[in-house]
């Protein structure tokens, strides 16, 4: 593997028209909370692996399937709510407006509002709203916009805390979609002498000038230092920069292997293993389509030592294991295979649980399969049509699916063959429209025994627990 030495930059300030602001520590702000249970106010969930600890839920469903707790309009964009400490945080545009909204988790009761001026416009004729859920740590909430805002909030009112343009700052090239990147929150941990904990987002940076005179010819752009940016969560302030790729969509994740702390990002070309503290980077696997106009969305799948990565435009999967500091390829799809024939997810990241993963397969909604995938050999177990493309939580031994034309999904995670519980498409009590209308492309999030579901115009709270 080719190995190099991130370029190490500890507490930068950085002298543009958006530099972060003076350091201020929020308001705490009190749970609202009347239900126990975890929150969900990181992509994926607390352990951003797509799984969700709430045992107990209601299965099968009544003839309507789960309860309409609350629901609420929602502007352009496609990402999940974020839930935390009973507050439930809304990320969309409206206009030429990014608005974020808190409302109580339980109730949808309106909290607070904050908004700014946005001008993205997306170059494949998608809707201007953003894609990145928000992420909340402890005090604080962090949005990613499109146009490459990264923004610190207070979740008691929504104060802005410190703000970075990393587009302008760091010299980006509008991706084909815009940003579409959660952040990852780490830490505290040990930076130099200080207790730190870091904002990590994949910005992509290049050298000022950059842009090719085609603008989608991305295949033309030089990254050059600041792939992966670590930011101060009090100060907003760069603390390091590693990797010379350009930006995905696949949002980084922080694991354990072999009883150290690595985070991993899979970028636009290459998955990259780099130290939390420092950002020096281990080692670098490429995979990814040929094909100009691919990506790559889904996150890393980690077990043990081994990570999956998985794809649709070209190669699919491959297993690999980290070694010694050392990617090694363990195994990968057969070339040309089909959706029904491995794992080829788009957006979606695949679900883990005893040995096998379950996730989305296909490029489009007509040729999408859900797939059942032995974790060592790659081989599919089952394949089950007719959800288009769909997102996978695991809860509870189920898998809880939200397919893009509005089904809500719960089948049972088993390798013996699909066995669907129920489906339901929610509907309006007072007028009995469905509210779920499509592209319903974000993953279902699950906090203390609510879903919380986005389509195209609407944000849906359900209750999965049986009726008291």
């Amino acid at each position: 593997m080719v190995r190099s030495t991130a370029i190490l930059f500890v507490a930068i300030a950085l002298i543009t028209p958006s530099s972060p602001l003076p350091a201020a520590e929020p308001a705490p702000a009190a749970d609202l909370s009347t239900r126990e249970g975890e929150d969900w106010g990181t992509f994926l969930g607390p352990s951003g692996t797509g799984s969700s600890s709430l045992a107990g839920i209601a299965s099968p469903w009544e003839a309507n399937g789960p309860r309409v707790v609350w629901q609420a309009a929602i502007g352009e964009g496609y990402c999940a709510p974020a839930v935390a400490g009973g507050r439930a945080f809304l990320f969309d545009r409206v206009a030429n407006r990014l608005r974020l909204r808190a409302v109580e988790a339980e109730t949808g009761r309106p909290l607070w509002e904050a908004g700014r001026e946005v001008l993205y416009t997306d170059s494949f004729g998608y809707d201007g709203g953003p894609r990145a859920q928000p992420v909340v740590a402890g005090h604080r909430v962090l949005t990613f916009g499109p146009d490459g805002r990264l923004e610190c909030r207070a979740i008691i009112d929504g104060s802005l805390l410190w703000e970075v343009d990393t587009s302008s700052t760091y010299h980006v090239v509008q991706n084909f979609f815009g940003v579409g990147t959660a952040p990852l929150v780490v830490g505290p941990l040990r930076v130099g002498a200080e207790e730190r904990t870091l904002v990590v987002v994949q910005v992509g940076g290049s050298r000022e000038g950059a842009n090719p005179a085609a603008p989608e010819r991305l295949d033309l752009v030089k990254g050059l230092d600041s792939g992966l940016v670590a930011f101060d969560i009090v100060s907003g302030a760069e603390v390091w920069r590693a990797t010379n790729q350009l930006a995905s969509y696949s949002v980084p994740v922080l694991v354990t292997i072999g009883g150290r702390p690595l985070i991993l990002a899979w970028m636009r070309d290459e998955l990259v293993a780099v130290e939390p503290a420092t950002g020096k980077l281990l080692d670098r696997f490429r995979w990814r389509s040929d094909e100009l106009f691919s990506v790559v969305a889904a996150s890393p799948v980690v077990s043990g030592d081994q990570v999956l990565l998985s794809e649709c435009y070209g190669p699919g999967s491959v297993l690999l294991a980290l070694e010694n500091d050392a990617f090694r390829e363990v195994r990968r799809d057969k070339p040309g295979a089909r959706p029904r024939q491995a794992l080829k997810t788009h957006w979606n990241t695949p679900v883990l649980r005893d040995g096998y993963v379950y996730g989305s397969s296909g490029r489009n909604a007509g040729d999408a399969q859900l797939v059942c995938v032995n974790w060592a050999t790659g081989v599919v177990g089952w394949s089950e049509g007719g959800l288009g493309r769909s997102s996978v939580t695991l809860v509870d031994d189920h898998l809880l699916i939200l397919g893009e034309y509005g089904d809500l999904v719960l089948a049972r995670a088993t390798p013996e063959k699909y066995e669907e519980v129920s489906r339901v498409r929610p509907l309006d009590a007072a007028s009995g429209r469905e509210l779920l209308a499509p592209p319903c492309w974000a993953a279902p999030v699950i906090a203390r025994g609510l879903v919380f579901v986005r389509g195209t115009g609407r944000v849906v709270c359900l209750d999965l627990m049986p009726t008291r």
